[in-house]
């Protein structure tokens, strides 16, 4: 598909990547679809998980330099944290829904095997990017008032006089128990349209206490003033996580944002991108490059201080960007010498939907000897994660982290980390 050089961009494109700048991954055979009819909100498996925690159908992306590398990151540790039985030997299957995750812990993945995994998923996948402005307020609402407003949530009841928190739960494992593959019942039909009705209960009681709590949110930080730049903003500050049923400051967790919620046609949905704001990430120019691409060239462009960014306390996953992208350039010299293997093009079912994977080269795990230094390389990154895995893993630690940016002593420590960072993965590009 011949695309116009207009929708392919560069991060220098861009004034600052730190904010207001929105990202959006996705497959390449959504390319044509989306660059013609942007990003529609959309109730999928991001959003959904299995037990459809989303009420609200959302354009889901990552916001800004911290948002996109943290998202990259979770996707790599989720990779072999969540016991997906989808990777044997040489095969692959792309990240998987919570339905198609396995829950026995032999099947869990090696560290190394989710490095593969998550390199080939995003040798499939490209970026979109797009100016995102965030809508202003006279104030932002501090994490003691929202702290007081989460609280007053498990006090809410329904028209019942029930506590809604306590049916959400009883929703949610009435739904978890009926999804399970041996679940009792042979009306599979019957069974679907059960759980639908659960989960559309579930998404009422949601929505009511979005309703409930939402003058509050809107009392605490006061009228919005909008600048002539920004009479449609995209994402908004504040948000109700319906999956955790609290209100979140979303420019604070920033790997899993989702576009300003808003009312159409009587409903409540996220603001859609339209096709006109999207761009491709491009490093020639001249064709859409893939999320490794992406990858390095976002570090490239990561200083010193950002370290400090991506060790955020609420982000509890070790950081192994710079350890993945080290991998990813050892892959390369091995494809460039031939020691990679052909797979053949193939046809998978991911929670109930097929999907074509291209012929593609492919690491072969089951004999890591014919790869030089990959033995070398398992053993420092196994050491690395042991070492790393629980360094912001409290609230408490969390805290001191944050006390910790306040002290230009501290910073100058973490950007030296960080610069010792950069130079290991210039050496691994270079050799």
């Amino acid at each position: 598909m011949e695309i116009e050089k207009r929708r392919l961009v560069s991060l220098e494109d861009f004034e600052s990547i730190r904010e207001n700048v929105a990202f959006h991954f996705t497959s390449q055979n959504n390319i044509e679809s989306i660059l013609n009819e942007g990003l529609r909100p959309l109730i999928g498996d991001n959003a959904s998980g299995g037990l459809g925690q989303s009420a609200i159908e959302k354009t889901y992306i990552s916001y800004g330099l911290e948002g996109v590398l943290q998202l990259y990151n979770r996707l790599i540790t989720a990779s072999f944290q969540q016991r997906i039985g989808d990777f044997k030997g040489i095969s692959h299957k792309p990240f998987v829904p919570d339905s198609a995750k396995s829950k026995s812990p032999e099947e869990s993945l090696s560290l190394i095997e989710g490095f593969e995994m998550i390199r080939q998923y995003m040798e499939d996948n490209v970026y979109f990017m797009f100016d995102a402005p965030k809508t202003q307020y006279q104030h932002s609402i501090n994490r003691e008032d929202l702290e007081v407003i989460n609280k007053s949530i498990k006090d809410l009841e329904d028209s019942d006089g029930r506590k809604i928190v306590e049916k959400i739960k009883e929703l949610r494992d009435a739904i978890e128990e009926l999804s399970l593959p041996n679940a009792q019942g042979n009306d599979e039909q019957g069974k679907k349209e059960k759980i639908i009705r659960l989960v559309n209960e579930r998404n009422r009681l949601s929505l009511l206490i979005r309703e409930k709590t939402l003058p509050m949110i809107d009392d605490k930080r006061g009228s919005r003033q909008l600048s002539e730049e920004q009479e449609n903003p995209i994402i908004d500050e504040i948000d109700y996580n319906d999956e955790r049923q609290r209100w979140v400051n979303q420019i604070e967790l920033p790997h899993n944002t989702h576009t300003r919620i808003i009312e159409k046609d009587g409903k409540l949905q996220g603001v859609r991108i339209t096709e006109e704001r999207l761009r491709l990430f491009s490093q020639d120019g001249k064709k859409p490059s893939n999320g490794l691409d992406f990858l390095e060239t976002m570090l490239n462009q990561v200083n010193p201080n950002d370290r400090i960014y991506l060790n955020v306390p609420i982000c509890h996953d070790c950081n192994l960007l710079f350890k993945f992208l080290e991998y990813a350039q050892l892959v390369k010299k091995y494809k460039s010498n031939g020691l990679l293997v052909t797979k053949p093009e193939e046809t998978i079912e991911i929670g109930g939907k097929t999907r074509t994977l291209p012929e593609r080269q492919v690491m072969d795990l089951t004999d890591i000897g014919k790869y030089p230094e990959l033995a070398e390389f398992i053993k420092g990154l196994e050491e690395y994660y042991e070492e790393h895995r629980y360094k912001i893993s409290t609230e408490k630690i969390g805290k001191e982290c944050q006390d910790k940016m306040k002290n230009s002593e501290e910073k100058k420590e973490v950007g030296d980390e960080m610069s010792r960072n950069a130079q290991i993965f210039k050496n691994a590009k270079e050799k």
